[in-house]
């Protein structure tokens, strides 16, 4: 059987139906959870752990370990960074493990907390490392609150900006280089900001749609939850979550390399052929495509029909990734009554 990425990725694209993906591509593919299950039972073989010992380095119960080892993902991307401190992990095995098994984005030097994080792994405290890190970051917090700056950003690449991070010996050392960027770690995602504010304005903001974003997010049925982080875009504070992030492109409406370029602006993977979930958004986009519902150009183009789309062919499957993204689809049934008008036309 060939589970090689791109090979899996063809096999995509040529499904014309879901039923297909669910015959030719799923049997190729573990679901997240059973990915998780064996790679959190090898990180505690291979490190010849116990189950408690783990546990304490991770600042959990011992039940909470026991879960983990049953397919249970941790629900923050702070405990997958504790996992691979805890398991004495490298920074690009850290890395490896945020976007493979937690869909998280991998370690940002312009990111406060990522910061220290990087300089914690890079110096070796071994199993320190966590206390180590929770203890710099309550100490920089504290001096360091977050508040709105009117300091110039200066746009230092992220490969000049590493450098620096790398030359950083000691504590101290840390403090001054945070001080000196802090209006740079207050920036950090900003063009992934820009990006998806030029789409929403490019795309949207047409008197014949909408006005606003809210009338938009109004008028489509987003979820209250999704209205925030596109709120909190707008005032350059939101921090990115990969499944938040694909939600995001398919109420805006985008299409496939669209939605990877929004991943890479957050410093994550494009969206994955290995992954059960993501295969099935990488079909309904494809297929979105070939069908012209994303061609904003048509006369029959409707900005709602991506997400019934997505929401229709999600609703057929039956697996855990699902349960929470399907809740942020609107269902057209939901607002059709609060905005008759627009019912009239789905």
């Amino acid at each position: 059987m060939n589970n090689n990425t791109e090979y899996i990725k063809e096999e995509i694209e040529k499904c014309e139906d879901i039923e297909e993906l669910k015959e030719t591509v799923f049997p190729l593919i573990r679901t997240q959870q059973d990915e998780w299950k064996r790679k959190i039972n090898a990180v505690i073989s291979d490190g010849e752990f116990t189950k408690s010992r783990f546990a304490g380095l991770c600042g959990v119960s011992r039940v909470t370990v026991d879960n983990w080892c049953k397919g249970s993902i941790p629900k923050n991307r702070e405990t997958f960074i504790k996992i691979g401190m805890a398991a004495g992990y490298s920074l690009d095995e850290i890395n490896q493990l945020l976007l493979r098994y937690g869909r998280y984005p991998a370690l940002y030097s312009k990111s406060l907390e990522d910061c220290i994080c990087i300089y914690v792994i890079e110096h070796g405290y071994g199993e320190e490392a966590i206390e180590v890190y929770l203890d710099i970051l309550s100490r920089i917090r504290e001096r360091f609150i977050r508040s709105e700056t009117t300091d110039p950003v200066t746009d230092i690449t992220t490969v000049k900006f590493d450098a620096g991070l790398s030359e950083v010996n000691d504590e101290n050392e840390l403090e001054r280089f945070i001080e000196d960027n802090i209006s740079m770690f207050s920036n950090a995602y900003h063009r992934f900001y820009a990006y998806v504010k030029m789409f929403i304005e490019a795309n949207y903001m047409e008197p014949a749609y909408a006005d606003t974003v809210f009338e938009m997010a109004e008028i489509q049925g987003w979820s209250s939850s999704l209205r925030q982080c596109v709120s909190a875009i707008r005032q350059g504070k939101w921090y990115p979550t990969r499944n938040k992030i694909i939600s995001l492109g398919l109420h805006l409406s985008m299409d496939h390399e669209q939605i990877d370029e929004m991943l890479s602006l957050a410093h994550m993977e494009p969206l994955c052929a290995k992954n059960i979930f993501e295969s099935v958004i990488m079909f309904i986009l494809d297929d979105a495509s070939l069908n012209d519902i994303l061609n904003s150009e048509s006369e029959d183009y409707d900005p709602d029909e991506l997400c019934e789309y997505a929401r229709k062919i999600l609703s057929s499957l039956d697996f855990p990734e699902i349960d929470d993204f399907i809740s942020e689809l609107p269902d057209p049934e939901d607002y059709a009554s609060e905005y008759p008008e627009v019912g009239d036309d789905l």
